[in-house]
Order: structure tokens, then C-alpha cells, then sequence
């Protein structure tokens, strides 16, 4: 297997449980920041909401609905490069790689979406798509 396709592979398991780093805020904290918007209008979380204090990118302007306010944004996440710990990697087929600070990891930002299910311009509920909110 070559170094790419393991390198590959690797980072698909890592996203599918959850063997990266994360910035600054845990998920409890950036549910808990998202959710104080609830029974606020629609404006006031625009007004308000500061996606960049719970690590998120806002990539697109928000989208506002009669039903729905929508973000949509990115979390830069940074994946551990596997390494070849000992001469019995080797054997294995994983091909060491010089370990430098920046060869160590490397990032990635995946995009998900913020949603905040509106009633009469009211926040009642948010809930997320993507599997990085």
C-alpha cells in the first residue's frame, strides 16, 4: 500500500471517529453559545453572533427565510500524520516520514451548516448538518 493511500485512508478514519484535534471550544461549549440565540429574532442573532469566538468560518452571508436562518460555515480541524513508530512499521509496508513540526499534521477545514428554525421571525430551535459542528 503506498504512503499516499495510507495517508488517505487514514484520514478518512480519522474523520469517520473522530481521531482529530480540535481548536479552542468542545462541542458542549459551542452547542451552549449557539443555543443562548434561541427566542431571539432573526436579526438580533445576525446582529449578534460571533461564529469566529466557537472556531468557525463563516463562508457564506447568512441565508434568512420565514422558516429558517442558515449558516454556512467551516472548522479548521488538524489530522495527525501517521508515523512509523519502530523498524516493525517498516516491515509492515508504512514508510517513515522525517518529522518536522509541520510534517506532524496537517489541516483541514470541513464545512457544515448552522440552522436556526424560525417561528414568526423567532429562534425556536438550531440544529447542525455536517459531521464537524
Amino acid at each position: 500500500m503506498s504512503f499516499l493511500h495510507t495517508l488517505s485512508l487514514f484520514a478518512i478514519l480519522c474523520l469517520l471517529y473522530g481521531c482529530t484535534t480540535s481548536p479552542t471550544t468542545s462541542a458542549q461549549q459551542r452547542d451552549a453559545y449557539l443555543q443562548q440565540f434561541i427566542g431571539q429574532t432573526s436579526q438580533s442573532i445576525q446582529a449578534k453572533l460571533n461564529l469566529t469566538s466557537i472556531g468557525y468560518k463563516q463562508v457564506l452571508a447568512p441565508i434568512a427565510n420565514d422558516q429558517t436562518l442558515t449558516y454556512t460555515v467551516m472548522r479548521p480541524i488538524t489530522i495527525p500524520v501517521p508515523m512509523a513508530q519502530n523498524p516493525a512499521d517498516i516491515d509492515a509496508g508504512n514508510i517513515p516520514i522525517p518529522v518536522t513540526p509541520r510534517a506532524q499534521s496537517y489541516d483541514v477545514s470541513l464545512q457544515c451548516k448552522i440552522i436556526y428554525r424560525l417561528e414568526n421571525n423567532i429562534a425556536k430551535s438550531v440544529y447542525y448538518t455536517g459531521r464537524t459542528c
